[in-house]
């Protein structure tokens, strides 16, 4: 595992809303320090018939597992059951995949409602975690009901516009209905780039440039990924 860390200012505002932890998106930045990745069934039975292209975000979730890795994030993945048909990660991902994520199989569309999950999750929390990076398939179910539980526990929930895949053409219903419960839209290049912070690399942690040199897969620039299919225009 990498260093921690991150630089400049970082806050959000939030409010509660009905009892519930519900985060108001008004002033959101993703801070290194209280954030964590949620990666929800990247699976083969799920590429196999995704109607979005796979390379762009194949890419990105690669990336994503590296940056996990180099910043030292905590990840949870999730594994829809059954595994025996629906396989674990591809061989791809697998090899980025960082030494201290956790793996989950869940039988639930909301990850949140597996006692196992629901376990970790609260061991985030009480480690200070308040943000999730929300990734994976598909959409308009796991990911959709994995949101709206993760809030419900009182996270603030970034939906990487870049990293979702479903069966469904038309995502944007629930891309809607995620925030309009204030899940927050972001991209892979945003991400990455509110985390390094500086274009100074001697301002970053030196736990990064060291990590970064021992990764199993050379890390990309945002620039140099394919370009996004641009399909997230459809929650407009």
């Amino acid at each position: 595992m990498c260093g921690r860390g991150g630089t400049g200012q970082v806050g959000y505002d939030c409010r509660v809303i009905a009892s519930r932890a519900v985060f108001c998106p008004t002033l959101c930045s993703i801070d290194p320090a209280r954030t964590a990745i949620v990666l929800i069934d990247a699976q083969p039975s799920f590429w196999g018939w995704m109607a979005q292209e796979r390379e762009p975000i194949e890419a990105r979730i690669e990336q994503l597992l590296l940056l996990a890795t180099m910043a030292d994030l905590p990840l949870v993945a999730t594994f829809e059951h059954p595994t025996e048909s629906n396989g674990w990660l591809p061989e791809r991902l697998e090899k980025a995949f960082p030494e201290h994520g956790q793996r989950y199989v869940k039988r639930t569309f909301d990850c949140c409602s597996e006692d196992e999950i629901l376990t970790a999750l609260g061991a985030l929390r009480a480690s200070g975690i308040e943000q999730i990076v929300l990734a994976g398939a598909e959409t308009d179910v796991c990911v959709l009901q994995s949101a709206r539980g993760l809030q419900q526990l009182g996270f603030e929930v970034f939906l990487l516009e870049d990293y979702w895949f479903t069966r469904e053409p038309n995502t944007a219903p629930a891309l809607r209905r995620m925030y309009a419960r204030g899940v927050v839209p972001c991209t892979y290049k945003t991400l990455f780039f509110e985390l390094v912070g500086t274009v100074d690399r001697s301002a970053q942690p030196a736990e990064w440039r060291e990590c970064q040199r021992a990764l199993p897969v050379p890390m990309r620039s945002p620039y140099e990924l394919p370009p996004s299919t641009g399909h997230q225009a459809e929650a407009r």
